[in-house]
């Protein structure tokens, strides 16, 4: 089989997909929106939160803002930005609301600039109770702290514990009753979302990527956890399983938190009907209705003594989906970044990539080196490959002359094409094995290549400098193609079938335009491993002519 058919239906496939994503995103199922709700008990597991570091915090007066009734997840219109204080932990700004004292704007700088990940601020990330005005106490001086009364007499202190950008921190909550009897604390929720925001380039992409997700305990007879995807639904799911964290997250960033299991039971998910500014396929912005999602843990009840007192401490996660940093953190927050079908080979790839960038400095030259040694690795497939092409480009003139001997007798016509095959050791099945070997690869690749965090604003050299962006002059493309067309010169598609010769011949051009708009390191990838074939073919070619 050729390797050039299998990419043409390959191509085929990815062009029809695509077209019935297209419409689906311009034509979308209209949208009602969802609150949040209580959700069912279920035993989960707590987590030792982190130490604190030594911060800087910068808050500003707060300005009075009206209050109204309001539900976790729909949260009046009062709030928001206005009357929000400022914070800032070295290059990450924040601004906290009184209004339920949540994080109404999260400025992450990144590499190109600082991105704001709080998408609606209303009613804000890990909010709580957004009917209550907390107001800013200073007592702890490095981290914002508030305090709000209760309708139950019970006194509650909120804390952010912060560190710098991309590390786990921790909100702690503490709740006193300086009250001479027993108060209870109705139960209440915590919640993240509802969205959350991205770097300008996806912004587009952005309300398709984005969901909910949570990561449960590993079933009984199994070792590894189950991350679960929860999309945003216009009703609210509920569920009573355990988990190790819950979050909103999309192609390169992640909100999620850890709620300890002594005080939280059970979950509940949904997705907010909002309108908001999406840029347009011919510039410019339009309005456009979207789901944006959000998560919800429900707390217990709680009854506290006359003088009584708790602090509930629950770590949370802030920041992009780098794989490595991650890991590095632990509590499974890896899972949250995707690698398609074949994850357990694109989470090595990223292992290598990274050990690599250790030794270059630079994710192209990285990139070029992990090509180079899957080539390596190939060789022997490839090698078969070609042998096999050569064979079959050899005999083509005697399967012809079959081909048109026997056209009205098929059962003769494959008797006598089988026994060419044999008398020359040849079999047509045999260049089909580097490209099923070769598949997952190039598919875990293309997800993790265009998913790394890691390569987001990481430039390669003079033009690129921006390796999870398109090549905005062109350039890798183009010399892409080029290549490809060399090598279907050197090595031209044999077939009886005018139109098959014909459709290979354009081959190049149609991988070119399709890869105009690909992240500059995954053309950086194929056009690498397309110059290390074009030397092979050139190595070879000889030898398996003789």
């Amino acid at each position: 089989m050729d390797k050039n058919l299998i990419l043409a239906i390959a191509l085929s496939m990815a062009v029809y997909f695509g077209w019935y994503k297209m419409m689906e995103r311009y034509y979308p199922q209209p949208a009602k929106p969802a609150a949040s709700a209580a959700a069912a008990p279920a035993k989960t597991d707590g987590l030792r939160p982190p130490a604190s570091g030594e911060l800087r915090g910068e808050p500003t007066p707060p300005k009075e803002t009206s209050l109204g009734p309001a539900a976790p997840m729909d949260a009046p219109r009062a709030g928001g930005l206005d009357g929000s204080l400022a914070f800032r932990v070295d290059d990450l700004e924040m601004r906290f609301q009184p209004l339920g004292a949540s994080i109404v704007s999260y400025r992450y700088p990144g590499p190109l600039g600082a991105v704001e990940l709080v998408d609606t601020p209303y009613p804000g990330f890990f909010a709580t109770w957004p009917e209550l005005r907390f107001r800013q106490i200073d007592e702890a001086g490095n981290w914002p702290t508030f305090e709000a009364a209760h309708p139950s007499g019970i006194l509650i202190r909120k804390e952010f514990l912060l560190r710098e950008a991309g590390n786990l921190n921790t909100l702690r909550l503490t709740f006193k009753n300086p009250g001479s009897q027993e108060a209870m604390l109705p139960p209440w929720n915590l919640d993240v979302g509802p969205g959350i925001g991205t770097v300008p380039s996806e912004r587009k992409e952005n309300p398709t990527l984005w969901s909910a997700a949570a990561l449960l305990p590993a079933p009984v007879g199994k070792k590894v956890d189950v991350f679960k995807d929860l999309k945003a639904s216009q009703e609210p799911g509920r569920s009573t399983d355990a988990w190790r964290w819950l979050g909103v997250h999309n192609r390169y960033f992640l909100a999620a938190m850890f709620p300890p299991t002594e005080r939280f039971e059970g979950y509940a998910h949904g997705g907010k009907a909002v309108t908001l500014d999406v840029p347009s396929w011919t510039g410019g912005t339009k309005k456009e209705e979207v789901l944006q999602p959000w998560i919800s843990a429900s707390a217990k009840p709680l009854t506290l003594p006359a003088g009584g007192s708790v602090t509930v401490e629950i770590p949370f996660y802030f920041g992009p989906k780098g794989y490595i940093r991650l890991s590095e953190i632990g509590h499974g927050l890896e899972r949250s970044v995707s690698f398609g079908w074949f994850h357990r080979v694109g989470r090595f790839t990223i292992q290598v990539l990274h050990k690599f960038h250790g030794w270059t400095g630079n994710w192209g030259w990285a990139i070029i080196m992990l090509t180079i040694c899957l080539q390596v690795i190939l060789f022997p497939v490839t090698y078969k490959q070609m042998k096999s092409m050569a064979i079959m480009k050899k005999i083509q003139p005697e399967i012809v002359k079959i081909q048109q001997k026997y056209q009205k007798d098929p059962k003769r016509l494959q008797v006598e094409m089988m026994e060419v095959y044999k008398k020359h050791g040849a079999n047509p099945l045999s260049g089909c094995l580097p490209i099923l070997v070769q598949m997952p690869i190039f598919i875990a690749l293309f997800n993790m290549l265009r998913g790394a965090w890691e390569l987001h604003g990481a430039p390669w050299i003079f033009w690129v400098q921006d390796l999870s962006a398109h090549d905005r002059f062109y350039i890798l493309p183009i010399i892409m193609g080029a290549v490809m067309f060399f090598q279907s010169k050197m090595n031209p598609v044999q077939s009886a079938d005018p139109m098959q010769a014909k459709m290979m011949t354009y081959m190049p051009v149609i991988f070119t335009v399709m890869f105009l708009n690909f992240p500059a390191g995954l053309v950086l990838y194929w056009l690498t491993n397309s110059v290390l074939s074009l030397i092979q073919q050139t190595a070879v070619r000889k030898h398996l002519e003789k």
